[in-house]
């Protein structure tokens, strides 16, 4: 069993039922929309829930993981975001919809900032790469979740009993692999966690790396289900094809991002992912039918494969505090991106068509592509 189970193999499985999980809900926003019979732009507001409830989490998750280690940090937020995803079906008008998807956003933090923290421990444990792994089985999971959540959408299974039916199978698979995490020998942090995570002066640029290529991953999520039957005029299931592409290749890129990054190291690597992502999103605006759009998506899911895996490792391998600490000041800069990229893609579309409001990334893409050398010293592990 041990032998099974390795603890890479644990936080691997561990990234993997996480986001088998959320990404349930992400193929029913169009069905909220539609149940709630409301536009972009207050699709936009309610969506806002989520990086917010995120936001806030993630300033005060480093000091929740040092206190209950990140092994019951992960149980205990398995078990609260699975009592809050199964609410939003429940939404009876934007304010409703937002609250509940606040705290779905803040609940999932505690679990995706634990997650990280683990993966890195362990990859210093073992003394080699396993992050762009780890996040590879994030995106399996991801693959899993978004294909059920069109199925059930296919079928027009009520979003309610959906959601809640995920939560009834992930909730025991999640808790027995969090409670087999080993406990493993680590270096006490350098300094007490603080109450509040915000990113450093030796983060800077790493933020701002970080920011543009996970600005076009959190877009796609939340508004590319929306694109394909708005924009190209899909069905839910022929859109399981063209998004399901978006994360079928994101997961190579990172199932591959650990050898790939020995290979050819962290700048070339992040620079060419970020450009990958530019040039999805341009094919994207020029689609006109569902092969064009599947070619985007996966040109959108190679893009963002590995930006964030790099960004963790750096940031976790930094120094100058604690890992918990700095990855939770990563994660803010990333729900920044939330509130700012798929709102402002909803409020220019609402006026301007989603072909616009999608374009309206580009630029922070491009400055992401700008900044991918603030790996270089950071993501060696």
């Amino acid at each position: 069993m041990s032998k099974l189970f390795t603890p890479a193999r644990l936080v691997m499985l561990t990234f993997f039922i996480q986001s088998a999980e959320v990404n349930n809900f992400y193929p029913r926003i169009p069905d909220l929309q539609a149940k709630l019979g409301i536009g972009p732009a207050d699709l936009s507001l309610a969506l806002l829930g989520i990086p917010i409830g995120g936001f806030i989490g993630t300033l005060l998750v480093a000091r929740l993981i040092e206190k209950l280690t990140p092994r019951r940090t992960i149980m205990g937020g398995l078990v609260a975001f699975t009592l809050c995803q199964f609410l939003p079906g429940w939404a009876w008008n934007v304010p409703s919809l937002a609250a509940v998807l606040f705290l779905m956003g803040g609940t999932y933090v505690a679990i995706d900032i634990a997650t990280n923290v683990e993966a890195a421990r362990v990859q210093d444990d073992i003394g080699r790469r396993i992050m762009s792994t780890c996040h590879g089985f994030w995106s399996l999971g991801q693959i899993l979740g978004i294909v059920a959540g069109f199925q059930f959408a296919q079928y027009a299974i009520d979003t309610r009993w959906h959601l809640l039916i995920t939560g009834i199978v992930a909730l025991p698979l999640g808790l027995w692999v969090a409670w087999a995490l080993p406990s493993l020998d680590r270096k006490a942090p350098l300094t007490r966690a603080p109450i509040v995570s915000l990113p450093s002066k030796a983060m800077v640029g790493l933020c701002i790396f970080a920011f543009g290529v996970l600005l076009a991953e959190l877009t796609t999520r939340n508004w590319g289900a929306v694109y394909l039957r708005e924009v190209i005029g899909t069905s839910p299931g022929i859109a399981t094809i063209a998004f399901g592409s978006f994360s079928l290749f994101m997961a190579i890129g990172r199932l591959s991002g650990d050898a790939l990054t020995d290979r050819f190291g962290p700048v070339a690597l992040g620079r060419f992912c970020a450009v990958m992502a530019v040039l999805g999103v341009l094919v994207l605006l020029g689609a006109n039918n569902i092969y064009i759009a599947t070619l985007g998506f996966a040109s959108l899911g190679i893009g963002v494969s590995l930006g964030f895996p790099l960004a963790v490792t750096a940031a976790a391998g930094l120094g100058d505090r604690a890992p918990a600490t700095n990855v939770a000041a990563l994660a803010v800069i990333a729900y920044i991106g939330s509130i700012v990229g798929p709102p402002l893609v909803g409020f220019v579309a609402e006026g301007a068509g989603l072909r616009v409001g999608l374009a309206a990334i580009l630029p922070l893409m491009i400055l992401s592509a700008l900044f991918a050398g603030s790996l270089k010293r950071r993501a060696a592990s």
